[in-house]
């Protein structure tokens, strides 16, 4: 189980991808998968270019379409690391050195611990003393049928404080589309977010769509969270992003 959160300063959020510096607010220790984000009218994006600097990196690519808000498209890449928080975020930074040299510059950098990573709340104390700018992430990967998404799934979700997205990516054979389920809990501990995480499934499971994937995380770092207004509900903006 992970210790307790330290109620240090919290770090500063800048506006652009940049990355905290080694040292500063609470530290994290574990596996962390790290999500780059570029801006759409990179024009590495539909050439390909980013996609397969991306495979020859052993990356991981998606073009991420929410369905709804300001920023709709997200093309973003996803590393993983294990160490502490402040090595995640120099590979972080390194990386988005390697992609603006691309010519595509990052927008948004976020470092996400694994739910049993020392450091991430087991309490909703904890997690109160850490902040809304941290907060757990929940995926439900979902297979719908062709066409659009179904209303009551849309309902569904939005009752838990959840809405969709898609990997633009990601075509299946059979016409059928997997959908993802985006749920984010602040400011509480492992335990609430797993409660509020089984109830979200429990209403997913009753609607006729099978739930292929679940997956968890602790984000520690989103530099740029406010990308995601107008899609989930309580995106907050960073130090950086209101100034």
């Amino acid at each position: 189980m992970p210790e307790s959160a330290a109620a240090s300063a919290p770090l500063s959020t800048p506006s652009s991808g940049t990355v905290p510096a080694a040292g500063t607010g609470p530290s994290f220790s574990g596996e962390f998968e790290i999500h780059l984000t570029v801006a759409p009218d990179c024009p590495a994006v539909p050439s390909g270019a980013l996609a397969a600097y991306a495979a020859e990196r052993s990356w991981k690519y998606a073009h991420i379409v929410l369905d709804r808000g300001r920023t709709p498209v997200q093309p973003m890449v996803t590393l993983a690391v294990e160490g502490t928080s402040a090595a995640a975020c120099d590979a972080a930074g390194a990386a988005a050195g390697e992609l603006a040299a691309l010519g595509c510059p990052v927008v948004r950098t976020k470092v996400e611990a694994a739910p049993w990573a020392r450091g991430v709340p087991r309490s909703d104390r904890e997690g109160m003393l850490l902040g809304p700018s941290r907060y757990f992430e929940h995926h439900v990967k979902l297979l719908l049928p062709p066409g659009g998404v179904p209303r009551a799934l849309a309902r569904a979700a939005t009752r838990h404080a959840a809405h969709l997205s898609r990997n633009a990516r990601r075509v299946r054979r059979d016409g059928q589309q997997e959908r993802f389920v985006t749920q984010r809990c602040r400011e509480v501990g492992g335990a609430t977010a797993g409660h509020r995480l089984a109830a979200l499934l429990a209403a997913l499971s009753e609607l006729p769509h099978d739930i292929l994937a679940v997956e968890r995380e602790f984000v520690v770092y989103d530099s740029a969270e406010a990308l995601d207004a107008g899609w989930l509900p309580g995106a907050v903006a960073g130090e950086g992003e209101r100034r």
